[in-house]
């Protein structure tokens, strides 16, 4: 087994490229945005992956806006520990949305 659990390949065309692997990731991607007559970088996407207590590993997706207090996570991508048997699915997949 590799000793790197997750894995990035960013392109941002002219400006460069990233490819990493890595136990873990947090990745903000952030856009353009005018408020208030004032131009801002604002974080609208948000990718954190980690290992978690136990031992599965979890992608998740949070989206921002600048008009609410709190993120929303819109999936919650797990990968389970492997069972003894090979009778656990390789991903979990929760789209149920959660406010952070």
């Amino acid at each position: 087994m590799e000793d790197r659990t997750f894995q990035i390949h960013c392109d941002a065309g002219e400006n460069g490229q990233l490819h990493v692997k890595t136990d873990s990731l947090s990745v903000r991607i952030g856009q353009l945005i005018y408020r208030d007559g004032a131009a801002e970088m604002w974080d609208s996407v948000i990718v954190l992956c980690q290992r978690n207590d136990d031992g599965s590993l979890s992608a998740k997706l949070i989206v921002c806006h600048p008009e609410s207090d709190r993120h929303l996570q819109i999936a919650n991508i797990q990968s389970p520990v492997q069972s003894p048997d090979n009778t656990s699915p390789a991903l979990q997949i929760d789209l149920t949305p959660v406010h952070l």
